[in-house]
């Protein structure tokens, strides 16, 4: 699949949707929505993300070996090879620490706290009760981890031909009730749910078992995506923690994962700020020892003929034609580009993720490192980029995990909204797509209005600027007393129809004639808005 061809033809089939409601009679105002949807001022050109490789540091029974977890833990993940941040963790997991891993998507961070978990379980044979609580953000998230650990439970019987030790649940608001009675009259040892109904089985008098089961048992407390706790409901989280903590007869145990939740400074920096926000959240300390980052890998081996002018150069005019020939494209010089200009960077000694880019703005950093032609550069990173896909599609049907620099298209949509302008007419009016109080003038600040489409025919004001007929269609009704009912900013409604089919329409009143050379009756009275607008014009 051409992702580059689907995502033109999505975007061409969105604006042709966007502009078949717009209808402007003002041919200034419609000049300035022409050029910045043009300019794709709701589709603002795709950002280009990298997930690069990760570092490899062995297999799950490698630590069985040595003794870091129990030997049985290589048969729950037999064959799994661990990348060096999940080696990190469960060995921090192993000696009883809290820790928090902060990685990328696809990075493995659940196995770090499902080894640690199942490890101890696999020591204690005889635990009975709620021994871990994991809660995820999301009841989709749970439902998913719920079928991993029906793999692992798999996985252990395929290896040994017994069943599986370590009993598992999930329990949410989607369950049946029967399946929370056996819940309530079993608790399992891993618990899987949400902080909301984590702070319901604290409370509720039907799930008293599991509570009490929590308070007597729990050794460990593992929040998946720490990221989405922010705000009151980081507060509420934070509390519950505490609570929890607080009752529990042995000390817990805080485990926590996470995208990237820092940026900028160096590593070290973010990896304090991080441990600062762990301490809050969990109300115990956490060092910055205590944070596993990510550990990432060059996916291609860097070279100096990679690097070098001529060849960029070169690899550009020469074209490229995407297949599956791994090889030839771990050695063509526009990827090594991609992967140092886009994919990763150097900071400290580490290996970090570089920001995601728009694909205009690799391609022009490419013609300047190349001196190629802009659109012949931004051509060949298009076909590197489908040849990347091409390869990565064929070693994942090989059932290999491993891949050649991975990425991501994020395009963002922008919602419409109103066209705002200042008062002034001709070619002093200052007209804009952008919302705001003022137009973006420091030295001659003057305010600028959202342009409402009217219920009805517009005032003669707004009627002479749009260069429309002085006078108006007879539309529902005459006009009463020089004022014309409008939808906008509700004060005073009418009547609209007879007899069953009549409603009341909520509106304001504008004046018919200029703004303010006639005065409303007792049953007319104007809206608050319109005495600002003559209050402005008079200013002006």
């Amino acid at each position: 699949m051409n992702v580059f061809e689907l995502h033109r033809n999505v975007i061409a089939d969105y604006e042709k949707y966007i502009r078949s409601f717009i209808r402007i009679a003002d041919p200034e105002i419609q000049k300035v929505v022409d050029a910045e949807l043009s300019r794709g001022k709701l589709w603002p050109e795709p950002l280009l993300q990298f997930n690069p490789a990760f570092k490899s540091a062995g297999k799950v029974s490698d630590l069985a070996t040595d003794g870091t977890v129990h030997s049985q833990v290589a048969d729950v993940f037999k064959g799994y090879s661990l990348y060096q941040h999940q080696l990190d963790a469960i060995r921090l997991g192993a000696a009883g620490k809290d820790f928090l891993v902060t990685s990328g998507t696809g990075s493995g961070k659940s196995l770090t706290y499902i080894g640690t978990v199942f490890s101890h379980l696999l020591r204690n044979a005889s635990s009975k009760g709620v021994v871990a609580i994991v809660v995820y953000p999301l009841n989709a998230l749970i439902n998913s981890q719920s079928g991993e650990f029906k793999k692992y439970q798999d996985n252990y019987h395929a290896a040994t031909g017994r069943d599986f030790p370590i009993t598992y649940g999930q329990y949410t608001g989607q369950e049946e009730e029967s399946k929370r009675e056996v819940m309530r009259a079993n608790p399992p040892q891993v618990l899987l749910t949400n902080y909301m109904m984590l702070e319901l089985l604290l409370t509720r008098l039907q799930e008293r078992s599991i509570r009490d089961a929590i308070y007597e048992n729990l050794r460990y407390l593992v929040f998946d995506e720490l990221h989405t706790y922010r705000g009151r409901q980081g507060a509420d989280v934070a509390m519950l923690i505490r609570r929890i903590r607080a009752q529990c007869k042995n000390e817990v145990t805080c485990i926590g994962t996470s995208a990237t939740m820092v940026s900028g400074g160096s590593v070290e920096e973010q990896r304090t700020q991080v441990a600062a926000v762990a301490s809050s959240l969990f109300g115990k300390a956490f060092s910055p020892s205590q944070v596993v980052n990510e550990t990432l890998a060059r996916s291609l081996l860097d070279s100096a003929a990679a690097k070098a002018k001529t060849n960029l150069s070169a690899a550009i005019r020469n074209g490229v034609t995407p297949s599956e020939d791994r090889a030839a494209l771990c050695a063509h010089s526009v990827a090594h580009w991609l992967e140092r200009e886009a994919a990763v960077e150097e900071k400290g000694g580490v290996l970090v993720r570089r920001r995601p880019r728009s694909v205009g703005d690799l391609a022009r950093a490419l013609s300047e490192a190349s001196g190629e032609p802009e659109p012949s550069c931004r051509a060949a990173l298009e076909s590197v980029l489908l040849w990347i896909s091409t390869v990565n599609a064929a070693i994942q049907s090989s059932g290999s995990r491993d891949t050649v620099l991975p990425f991501r298209l994020h395009q963002f949509i922008s919602q419409t909204g109103s066209v705002y302008t200042t008062l002034d007419q001709g070619a002093e009016r200052f007209i804009t797509l952008e919302p705001g109080i003022y137009k973006a003038d420091e030295e001659n600040q003057k305010p600028i209005f959202p342009n409402v489409q009217p219920h009805f025919w517009p005032p003669l004001h707004l009627r002479e600027a749009a260069g429309q007929p002085p006078v108006p269609p007879r539309v529902h009704g005459q006009l009463r007393g020089g004022w014309r009912h409008h939808r906008r900013l509700p004060d005073r409604g009418r009547r609209v129809g007879s007899g069953r089919g009549s409603r009341f329409a909520p509106g304001f009143m504008v004046s018919h004639q200029q703004v303010g050379t006639k005065a409303p009756s007792r049953a007319c009275r104007v809206h608050p808005a319109v005495h600002l607008l003559r209050r402005t014009r008079e200013l002006l």
